[in-house]
């Protein structure tokens, strides 16, 4: 197997302007393999049967196997690390690496589409986060299936002690360029951290016209990866609605080609 060594400063950028050339074409064949860390049997339970189908393969890391703390940029940094190399026993056959925590909703599709126009045989990584709260949530990990080889190449040289965040400990510690896709064209975040959590019957006691949120809801973008920091009844209701809104869509689009044929 190919492995790509470290990287050097004037090598970094060689490496840059090549991939910020090729990100617009369209590699057709992308794969996308998904590392899930499990924060409880049930919300796994309700990822797999929802979004995760829809990636091409899947590996649950069960949630009794993590020291649960603050997601801190330490913390994050640690646990993916363990993510990453649990994830070397496994069979590499796929062009990317998602590792997330199961309390996300992903639009799969959507987000294979903007993977599509990188070159996975670049090693790059992309981190989606909400960059528009303050709300603590634990953010998404992407690498590239040469990333990953960067990234095993060069663990015993891993310096993420000194690392102040993810982005820093895989950009500056193991020499792998970013991408960007987590936010929109005008700026916004394609990422919606929850804040107000679904609860049963809450808006009966609210006035009419009350409208929950309204400004953080139009300061994301209108073309979402994903929602995360859900709840339990977060993801019951989310997936039920996105079936809908989907399911509705789909038959809008029966409807019209079947007056196209009469």
């Amino acid at each position: 197997m190919f492995r790509v060594g470290r990287l050097m400063r004037n090598e970094k950028l060689a490496w840059s302007a090549e991939y910020e050339s090729k990100k617009f074409k369209s590699y057709h064949n992308t794969s996308l393999f998904l590392t899930l860390q499990s924060t409880g049997p049930e919300l796994t339970r309700l990822c797999q049967k929802s979004w995760c189908e829809k990636v091409d393969d899947l590996f649950v890391i069960p949630h009794y196997y993590v020291n649960w703390q603050k997601p801190t940029e330490p913390w994050l940094i640690h646990h993916f690390s363990k993510m990453i190399l649990h994830s070397r026993r496994l069979p590499h056959h796929a062009e990317w690496y998602m590792f997330a925590f199961d309390n996300n909703y992903f639009f799969v599709e959507r987000l294979v589409k903007e993977l599509s126009k990188f070159d996975s045989h670049l090693p790059i990584y992309t981190i989606l986060r909400d960059s528009s709260t303050r709300i603590p949530h634990k953010p998404v990990l992407i690498l590239s299936r040469f990333a990953m080889n960067t990234f095993y190449d060069l663990q015993e040289e891993n310096c993420s002690d000194d690392a102040e965040s993810v982005e820093e400990w895989l950009t500056s510690c193991m020499s792998i360029p970013p991408i960007t896709i987590s936010i929109d064209k005008k700026k916004k975040s394609r990422i919606f951290a929850i804040n107000r959590h679904f609860q049963v019957d809450e808006m009966k006691s609210m006035p009419i016209g009350y409208h929950d949120d309204k400004e953080y809801i139009h300061g994301h973008s209108k073309s979402l990866l994903s929602f995360t920091n859900l709840t339990i009844n977060d993801m019951k209701l989310l997936s039920v609605f996105v079936d809908k809104v989907h399911g509705g869509s789909r038959n809008r689009i029966k409807l019209e080609k079947a007056k196209i044929n009469l």
